[in-house]
């Protein structure tokens, strides 16, 4: 009989610390009525926020260069415009929730000090995880808004316009763009709570033994 990897075997545990972390955070008190705004420095928060400011903004020049490269295409070419527009509308008003969600998680902090969950996530825990099937849709989500526009570039080149050709590979050139500042705002996720902490002097507790076993 096969032994059970070691993941396997811990399997329970990494289930019930990860439910007990959901659980504190879950009970953290409530204090966006107690938001003050001038609590969080202005620069911090919006520090660390301009690559989804720019990656946002480069998304919307695709959905533009897209449009005017289909400007002759059939009407379907369109839903490519459409997919860029959302995308760049989307990250920019999500750049507006971090920061009210900055100024929230800074007066929980300064009112009741950072708890286990702070420790994790600054450890790069992630306590709440996604079913297969919403992964599998942000995938070819990714996908679609990568490959798309070759599409459309090569339509625009195959039916010899060039015009539209050169906007296409504008809306591509933009879409990779904007996918590297995706990747360098993931990458400075939670950096302002680290520089919050260090600014009013505050230190993150220790991870109960239970918990252990979710740190990396």
């Amino acid at each position: 009989m096969r032994a059970l990897s070691p993941t396997r075997n811990r399997a329970p545990e990494l289930l019930r610390a990860r439910e007990e972390a959901r659980a504190l955070r879950a009970a953290r008190p409530d204090v966006r009525d107690k938001v003050v705004r001038s609590l969080l420095p202005t620069w911090l928060a919006k520090q660390y926020l301009w690559s989804l400011k720019r990656a946002g903004a480069v998304m919307l020049a695709g959905a533009l260069a897209s449009y005017a490269a289909n400007l002759t295409a059939p009407w379907y070419y369109h839903v490519v415009d459409l997919l860029l527009l959302v995308l760049g509308l989307a990250t920019l008003w999500g750049v507006l929730t971090e920061i009210r969600t900055r100024r929230v998680e800074a007066t929980r902090l300064r009112e009741h000090g950072p708890d286990e969950c702070d420790t994790l996530e600054d450890a790069g825990v992630r306590l709440t995880t996604r079913p297969w099937w919403r992964n599998l849709l942000g995938r070819l989500f990714d996908l679609a808004v990568l490959v798309l526009p070759v599409l459309v570039a090569v339509r625009a080149w195959t039916a010899g316009d060039w015009l539209g050709g050169l906007a296409a590979i504008a809306a591509v050139a933009c879409v990779v763009t904007g996918t590297v500042y995706y990747l360098h705002a993931a990458r400075e996720r939670g950096t302002w709570r680290q520089d919050f902490l260090i600014q009013e002097r505050l230190t993150l507790p220790p991870v109960r033994e239970e918990w252990q076993i979710l740190l990396p």
